[in-house]
């Protein structure tokens, strides 16, 4: 397909006027892989023409959501970040997270990220690090994981859909080694709301040398305790969870 097909083909999108499309394509191509890129750069991400994309780098840059560079590259610019604030400021979920992050760290000196699903993918939203000089520097916020592989995959995989799920609920889990990256392991519990819609999920990593039988253990008893602490607080009916521990498997 030509860069004129792809640009044609995103000026028939029915999300929305053209040129937002085509803005919006660009501010998604950066990445944490690519934080900062050269207009070839981001011709080659996008598909657009430069001529395109130098005309909306202009819009983009006069409304702050890029910055162009001494050297003539482009970030990302300071008006998301206030954006970002914003988002955060709404989404009260922080308040109710962030501590049994830290209570998990602290029982366990692993990391621990808090993922939800978005589309077919999942998303890092919050993360502590762990306490041990080696550990899973691979998940960070923002981290977005595709839905095939790994211990909090599996979680949305097998409970997105509320009608599917018993009363009551087990202690779910998922441990996935080697998965999504090959020195890294993961134990992974699901996090319900009030309605018994799956909220996210509550993954401790660490790599595979620590991931013993014993370690494993300590882990899956932390995890699903916190996960169900977790969704209590954020409403779920304590009475809707059983006793029963039960893994989930492909």
């Amino acid at each position: 397909m030509t860069k004129r097909d792809q640009e044609e083909g995103q000026s028939n999108s029915k999300s929305g006027v053209a040129a937002v499309d085509r803005a919006f394509t660009i501010l998604g191509a950066f990445t944490h892989e690519q934080p900062v890129q050269s207009l070839a750069e981001l011709a080659r991400n996008t598909g657009l023409y430069k001529s395109t994309i130098l005309r909306l780098l202009g819009s983009l840059e006069g409304f702050g959501y890029i910055r162009q560079m001494a050297d003539g590259n482009y970030q990302l610019g300071p008006k998301l970040a206030e954006l970002s604030s914003i988002f955060q400021d709404a989404f009260d979920l922080r308040d109710y997270v962030e501590p049994a992050l830290k209570d998990v760290v602290n029982q366990t000196h692993e990391g621990v990220s808090f993922l939800v699903r978005d589309g077919d993918t999942q998303l890092c939203l919050f993360r502590q690090d762990g306490r041990h000089a080696v550990r899973d520097y691979h998940i960070r916020v923002g981290t977005r994981l595709n839905l095939d592989s790994g211990a909090s995959a599996r979680i949305f995989r097998h409970l997105s859909n509320p009608a599917r799920l018993p009363n009551p609920l087990p202690r779910y889990y998922a441990i996935s080694r080697g998965e999504v990256n090959g020195e890294m392991a993961a134990i992974s519990a699901p996090v319900f709301g009030a309605r018994n819609e799956l909220v996210g999920a509550l993954q401790i990593s660490s790599p595979i040398a620590r991931f013993t039988d014993d370690h494993v253990e300590m882990l899956k008893s932390v995890d699903t305790e916190a996960s169900v602490r977790l969704s209590i607080s954020l409403g779920l009916d304590p009475r809707q969870f059983s006793s029963d521990l039960e893994a989930l498997h492909d």
